[in-house]
């Protein structure tokens, strides 16, 4: 019995979560400005291609002059609302094999001073299954001036153990003191997703895990009988 024992163990060591505190980083410097751009670091166990990882831009968040950053001057002082069209976006999926949880996005923001003045620039971020309806994370993280902020969502129970190989979009939305606002990401590691990748156990494996469970529960039952 302690041979099973010590083989369950194994197995459920192989199966084990597997971690990875950064997912997904860009870097903006030296940048000048684009359209769209990948994340310049990518944990191996995502989905890629196509328009994964891909950091892009609302119909209503167009480029800005602004080098070594990925900003607009499409944000206004209209308030956050899924229905803007000025949006950051990004698509993310754990890859097959991998459940994905996210526990937050950090940012280190640049943008014009009259933009940031006090009370600052209001900021949130949006998640999608559907890539159409969108639902807002948490609160709204205020920032007066440049700098950096970060968003927590450990909370956000949709956004943990999510399936291999299921996409999540996730869009960034800003308000400010002016009613065309230059902010966004900006300098070197300036945009970090942050999170979890638990490997999903293979079905014959879900299998021995359970038989190797039942024989010993009555194993234990026989002993204390």
């Amino acid at each position: 019995m302690k041979k099973l024992a010590t083989a369950v163990a194994l197995v459920v060591g192989m199966t084990a979560v597997s971690q990875a505190d950064l997912l997904l980083e860009w870097s903006f410097s030296g940048a000048t400005p684009v359209v769209s751009q990948v994340a310049n670091s990518i944990d191996s166990r995502l989905d890629t291609g196509g328009s994964y990882n891909d950091l892009t831009r609302g119909a209503g968040a167009g480029t800005s002059t602004g080098n070594s950053s990925f900003r607009t001057t499409g944000f206004q002082n209209n308030g956050i609302s899924t229905a803007n069209t000025d949006y950051f976006q990004m698509i993310i999926s754990g890859g097959s094999g991998y459940s994905l949880s996210l526990s937050g996005i950090s940012g280190v923001f640049v943008g014009t001073t009259s933009y940031a003045v006090t009370p600052g620039v209001s900021m949130q971020w949006a998640y999608s299954f559907d890539g159409s309806t969108f639902t807002l994370i948490d609160s709204p993280v205020a920032r007066v001036g440049v700098g950096p902020a970060s968003f927590d969502f450990s909370g956000t129970a949709a956004l943990q153990s999510i399936a291999d190989s299921t996409d999540v979009t996730l869009r960034f939305y800003a308000t400010g003191q002016t009613s065309t606002g230059g902010w966004g990401f900006g300098g070197n590691s300036s945009l970090q997703v942050n999170g979890t990748l638990a490997a999903v156990p293979e079905p014959s494996v879900l299998a021995l895990l359970s038989i190797g469970g039942l024989a010993i529960a009555r194993f234990a039952r026989r002993r204390t009988a």
